[in-house]
């Protein structure tokens, strides 16, 4: 049969948050339920410590403490918190040369390998890599403090080693640095000399440049121009004027020639000409006399000064004074004169326009607009001339700025090389790099290995992960569930009751019932708190299918004795058994033999007279039960008849509570046929003998018909193993026979166990 899909679906949008927490939710629970394995492993794994702890050899640590100070030039540092920037690039340096072979080679003429426990065992090609592996040097970070310390099994065999690394590290750099200064010496003297000879011949070049390009010095302060230079601009500035001038005289004579042509006044052209030929020389041009002109500059300038020495009088004295009388009558004089200047001129102007204003204009312009052309092409040859020179001395100009810069680049450069000599000197006096000691190695007095909290925390790690490995394979090998949480969690429904096992009774009829023989045991509590679950379930619970995974679960037991219980709640109720391959609830109330659902079934007659003919009471009061009838040939196609619904509906209006025995849900689809017709479906299971897996397949089956799954009822619970946990052995899927069947679920040995009460409810597995 193929396999559904699984009951436990997640939302699309549910956050994928919710499954790692629902995830580590049942690995804690199980963890928790396995206690005693993950005590046993921490446990082991602390012995395996403490066993390690006490039979490891010890080691001892000594240290020691080195202040590195460069000395000389612009990065001299002589504290201890390395704040030039060349301090904290070196000091990576200076403390790996602790570890190098010069240094730690130098380190053996310091130690007596005899007294050395260390070394005492090991080839003497060996000795450095060993010393190596012991030794630890760091830089104290922000400073330019470096600590070594050396791991040996003998407290003074550390001490010596630190002293014999140290004395051989201050060594080494002593050495060094000297060497490497009059090293320096000698290449900085050389490049002095080379740097000078170059200096010496673009010295030379920057002069031949000078005279060659004629450069007085004039353009140093930026505003200044070569006067090759200033000469191409004012030529360019005349020819600009000049453009200009011959560009009116153009416009001027087109405008006379026009007017001409057309017979126009040309007395509006006379100014515009005066304008670019000058005034006093049209004048004279055209006949008018120039003294004219300067006796009324004479009148204006007499009048302005008569006007000013009006002003004057008036001041001092009045309106009527003979003085002041005679000024305005001069003023005013000299006023109508002016005034009637205008008017001769335009008057003599008429007179000469038709013979002589003309033609006049038209020579003056045209004399005038010659000379212009003349003086435009002399000054565009000179400026183009200035123009070639000009540019010819840019490039030798240019060519003098690079040399000069190159000049002055070479001198800074001469004056770095001169103090990096002058430096390098000093150092040959001294030391570039200083170590001193600030702290000696003391004899340790305890072992740092093996570490002892160090050694728990690693064994507390080591159980722990192996414990949670080991809960994880067990979890994933133990097919059952081991509490009422995951039951719940897993199937995605809520427990509506929890049975224990029962008292022995009766093979078969009311007296097999452990409600109606025992009303008062503590067993029989439990199913009236299966009857109040089911009261107070959220859906509609009139009529109800109870099925299992697989055969054996207690399923008719429990069925008959929840429709006892809800017959003793004054409710009339209707049992039915719908297992109609091995009908275990008929068997177990007597009624083995009689006519019942199969009959009723196949009659064509109505459900009604059918159902009177064949429900049966039961001997308590409210409770009947329709027996399975004869074995049919095809019980799945009887139970698809429409009959089977018709049959529910009229029990629907009879009876307050209708319960159906059906096949388990894996064995057959009988439990699906008649699930489609009822409110919902009860799931019976064994802890103690259902594996996980079967009772997830049979829930995911009730989904898939889409039956809706009211509660889970547990059946069967061991009081000794309490309902967190469940220990039973496991049993093989079988489908017996009748008899089996009947005394699997009434002759098996009991024991009574308290139910616990709880409403329907529904968790999702995330």
């Amino acid at each position: 049969m193929a396999h559904e899909p699984t009951i436990i679906q997640v939302e699309a949008d549910e956050p994928a948050q919710s499954h790692l927490v629902h995830g580590l939710l049942h690995f804690a629970l199980v963890v928790r339920y396995r206690w005693r394995l993950v005590a046993a492993c921490l446990v082991v794994s602390g012995l395996f410590g403490a066993l390690y702890h006490t039979t490891a050899t010890r080691f001892y640590r000594a240290k020691a403490a080195l202040v590195v100070i460069e000395t000389g030039g612009e990065q001299a540092s002589t504290g201890v918190t390395g704040e030039g920037p060349r301090q904290l690039n070196t000091m990576p340096t200076y403390t790996s040369l602790l570890s190098y072979p010069k240094v730690l080679e130098g380190a053996l003429t310091h130690l007596d390998p005899k007294k050395c426990v260390d070394l005492a065992d090991t080839p003497p090609e060996k000795w450095t890599d060993l010393i190596r592996l012991n030794l630890l040097a760091r830089s104290v970070r922000g400073t330019n403090i470096i600590e070594v310390s050396y791991l040996s099994r003998d407290p003074a065999n550390a001490v010596d080693v630190v002293n014999a690394v140290v004395a051989s590290y201050r060594e080494f750099l002593n050495k060094t640095h000297r060497g490497a200064a009059g090293e320096i010496g000698r290449v900085l003297t050389h490049k002095m000399g080379e740097l000078e000879a170059q200096i010496a011949r673009t010295q030379k070049e920057v002069l031949e440049a000078q005279q060659k390009a004629g450069d007085l010095r004039l353009r140093e302060d930026g505003r200044t121009l070569h006067p090759l230079v200033q000469r191409a601009t004012s030529f360019n500035e005349e020819l600009i004027t000049v453009q200009k001038q011959r560009l009116q005289l153009e416009n001027s004579l087109s405008a006379i020639e026009t007017a001409l042509r057309s017979g126009e006044d040309l007395q509006p052209h006379v100014m515009r000409v005066a304008d670019v030929v000058g005034r006093e020389m049209l004048m004279r041009s055209l006949g008018f006399n120039p003294r004219d002109t300067a006796t009324q500059a004479a009148l204006e300038r007499d009048l302005l000064e008569d006007r000013a020495r009006l002003q004057t009088l008036q001041e001092h004295l009045g309106p009527g004074h003979s003085e002041v009388l005679a000024m305005v009558d001069r003023i005013r004089l000299k006023e109508n004169y002016l005034a009637d200047y205008p008017r001769r001129v335009s008057q003599w102007l008429t007179q000469v326009q038709d013979t002589q204003l003309g033609p006049k204009l038209v020579e003056m312009v045209r004399e005038r607009l010659d000379e212009a052309r003349r003086l435009e092409t002399s000054l565009q040859t000179q400026y183009e001339h200035a123009q070639a020179e000009a540019a010819q001395l840019n490039v030798l100009l240019t060519d003098l700025d690079n040399k000069e810069r190159d000049l002055k680049r070479l001198r800074a450069w001469q004056e770095q090389l001169l103090n990096k000599l002058t430096d390098v000197n000093l150092r040959q006096e001294g030391q570039d790099v200083r170590t001193e000691i600030v702290q000696d190695p003391t004899l340790p007095t305890s072992p740092v290995e093996p570490n002892r909290r160090r050694v728990a925390l690693f064994s507390l790690f080591i159980g722990l992960g192996a414990a949670l490995v080991l809960v994880y394979v067990v979890d994933t090998l133990d097919d059952r569930f081991r509490s009422v949480e995951e039951l719940q969690r897993q199937l995605g429904t809520g427990v509506l009751a929890m049975v224990g096992r029962l008292a022995p009774l009766a093979d078969e009829g009311l007296d097999a019932l452990q409600v109606h023989v025992l009303p008062d045991a503590a067993a029989s509590e439990a199913f009236r708190t299966l009857r109040t679950a089911l009261s107070l379930a959220d859906r509609e619970a009139t009529r109800l299918v109870v099925s299992s995974a697989e055969p054996g679960d207690g399923k008719t037991t429990v069925l008959a004795n929840l429709a006892a219980a809800c017959a003793h709640a004054q409710k009339k109720t209707l049992l039915i058994d719908a297992d109609l391959r091995r009908p275990g609830l008929t068997t177990l109330l007597g009624l083995r033999g009689e006519a019942g659902l199969s009959n009723a079934l196949h009659e064509s007659n109505s459900v009604a007279r059918a159902a009177a003919e064949y429900v049966r009471a039961s001997g308590i009061n409210g409770l009947d039960v329709l027996p399975s009838g004869p074995r049919p040939g095809n019980p799945s196609e009887l139970l698809a008849h429409p009959r089977l619904g018709e049959l529910l509906a009229w029990a629907e209006t009879v009876y307050d509570q209708i319960l159906i025995d059906s096949p388990p849900a894996l064995a057959t689809s009988d439990a699906a046929l008649v699930g489609r017709l009822v409110d919902g479906a009860i799931l019976v299971v064994q802890p103690g003998k259902n594996r996980r897996r079967q009772v997830i397949r049979c829930r995911e089956r009730f989904t898939a018909w889409k039956i809706p799954v009211v509660g889970v009822v547990l059946n069967r619970l061991d009081p000794e193993h309490g309902y967190g946990y469940y220990g039973y052995g496991g049993r093989e899927y079988g489908y017996t026979s009748r008899e089996e069947t009947v005394e699997s679920e009434t002759t098996r040995p009991t024991v009574t166990a308290a139910a616990l009460i709880g409403r329907n409810s529904v968790y999702t597995e995330a």
